[in-house]
């Protein structure tokens, strides 16, 4: 590795790795390295292949409305910084010192096609300029990893929360499911020609990796017992109304399906890790603790993937109508599984929403696609989790020329499963309706590959000793508003169970 890495050009970035065949508990590993979720700018990210986490990345990038902070929180960060100083003059303000750069980028707002849409200046290219700077000589397991929230809008703002915070992970460890093997990865940014030094700093940070494994782990402090009270800015009188809103635009033909949703608060005297602990599933989960707040997700309604070498493959997932596995004493009884498994397959209300959510995903696959490769590649498939079985349809189509895994994902950044069909209607109603501003809205990672993962979700938000989240409910012509604003309560109240059991009283 050594010398992969004394070979390596400037500009470059090279992986040293180590590799332990063994499938740890990823878990228990993050809650040493994390300090049990407290160190700030820790991060995980759990799903049924790949799990991965880090708590020392290098660079923070945030933005807020025009403004933006790229800050080094390391020396590698500082070194970072100094080596794309000069890859920002395309935004209004810039002002670069040591330790982060700072300024504005005001995007541009024209009326231009969809398609010349995403070519407009955001802020996406602040991410671009960081995401693809350098560029790889071997596949990585590294890159920009962070939220974005909804584009911003004139609701109130309880959270006060950036739109988008994203790290840099130049170094984390990753347990490969399937393989039943664990990663430990530092990667070698080739900023000068001190490669020996990069090589040691990298070894070392490995060899922290691996002397954490024989700790022990830490514990969560025992709360002290606390009311659990709960806010909603929205009563349900208000809430139904919006939905008749929502249903009267159908009827006049402005929208065919909306997603509402109204913002929850209570009070959290537990753990976050301890809360996550309560909800992470064996599909997608995430921990991210930045300087500001503590966000928890788990599982999710669209996936979108790129990947590839010389051309990249998008896929978009959609997963809807859950219903539990057939089981008795905790082993999988067959009848009852395949009758629950019949039971998706025979609601036409949800086959008919899963079907519109495909149908607007070939829609966006299709302004990023290369023509004639689009196309559905699963259509209501049966997907058996653990515990859960869902109906899944999906896209997949060829990356155009010219285009990168970001523009991928502005064009689908407000996917139509959490907004509405059309979305840009949908979209202008519900800012409209909804009282708060809704916060970060999907998790993103993007490496200097030109791979990106994102998922759509609506996460728990704890700042001190308060619990934000959203729940949603759904608008389409042949729903009941009752049924949706029960099973939107109910959603609320598994949230607020996975906060009972991370201590809340």
């Amino acid at each position: 590795m050594l010398e992969s890495v004394k070979q390596a050009k400037i500009g470059t970035i090279v992986p040293v790795c180590n590799e332990i065949n063994e499938e740890i508990n990823s878990f228990e590993y993050f809650a040493k390295l994390s300090d049990y979720g407290r160190k700030k700018n820790s991060v995980l990210l759990e799903d049924n292949e790949k799990t991965f986490g880090s708590a020392n990345p290098c660079l923070a990038v945030t933005g807020k409305n025009d403004d933006f902070e790229i800050k080094a929180l390391n020396n590698l960060g500082k070194k970072f910084l100094s080596f794309i100083k000069k890859d920002f003059g395309f935004c209004d303000k810039v002002v670069y010192h040591k330790d982060k750069i700072y300024g504005k980028l005001i995007p541009a707002k024209r009326a231009v096609s969809e398609q010349e849409k995403l070519k407009l200046k955001t802020h996406m290219d602040i991410i671009r300029a960081i995401a693809f700077k350098f560029k790889p000589t071997a596949k990585l397991f590294c890159g920009l990893f962070g939220m974005v929230s909804a584009a911003p809008d004139n609701r109130e703002d309880i959270l006060k929360d950036p739109d988008y915070i994203f790290y840099f992970l130049d170094n984390m460890f990753v347990v490969d499911h399937k393989a039943k093997k664990t990663y430990f990865i530092a990667n070698a940014l080739i900023t000068d020609n001190n490669k020996e030094k990069a090589y040691n700093d990298c070894s070392k940070t490995i060899s922290n990796y691996e002397r954490l494994m024989s700790k022990k782990t830490p514990k969560g402090k025992k709360p002290r017992k606390k009311e659990l009270k709960l806010i909603y800015d929205t009563s349900n009188e208000e809430f139904l109304g919006a939905m008749g809103s929502l249903r009267r635009g159908i009827a006049d033909g402005s929208i065919l399906y909306a997603a509402p949703s109204r913002t929850a608060v209570t009070t959290c005297n537990a753990e976050p890790l301890d809360v996550y602990a309560g909800i992470r599933s064996h599909g997608s989960s995430f921990y991210i603790n930045d300087k500001d707040g503590i966000s928890i997700g788990a599982g999710t309604n669209t996936v979108l993937n790129v990947k590839g070498e010389s051309e990249k493959t998008i896929e978009m997932t959609i997963t809807t109508s859950t219903k539990l596995r057939g089981k008795v004493k905790d082993e999988i009884e067959k009848n009852l599984d395949n009758k629950f498994e019949a039971l998706l397959k025979v609601d036409e209300n949800e086959i008919a929403y899963n079907i519109m959510l495909l149908d607007a995903l070939r829609n966006d696959a299709a302004r990023i696609s290369l023509p004639r490769t689009r196309y559905v590649d699963k259509m209501l498939v049966v997907d058996k989790q653990t515990e859960f079985q869902n109906l899944v349809s999906s896209v997949k189509g060829v990356l155009k020329k010219g285009l990168d895994a970001l523009h991928v994902y502005a064009a689908v950044l407000a996917p139509a499963a959490t907004n509405g069909v059309p979305k840009t209607k949908a979209v202008e109603l519900l800012n409209k309706l909804e009282k708060e501003k809704r916060g970060f809205s999907s998790v993103l990672y993007v490496t200097p590959g030109n791979d990106l993962q994102a998922i759509s979700t609506n996460p728990i938000r704890i700042k001190k000793d308060k619990a934000y989240f959203s729940v949603s409910s759904r608008v389409f012509h042949n729903s009941s508003d009752d049924e949706e604003l029960e099973a939107s309560n109910k959603k609320a109240a598994k949230l607020l169970d996975a906060i009972r059991f991370g201590g809340s009283k």
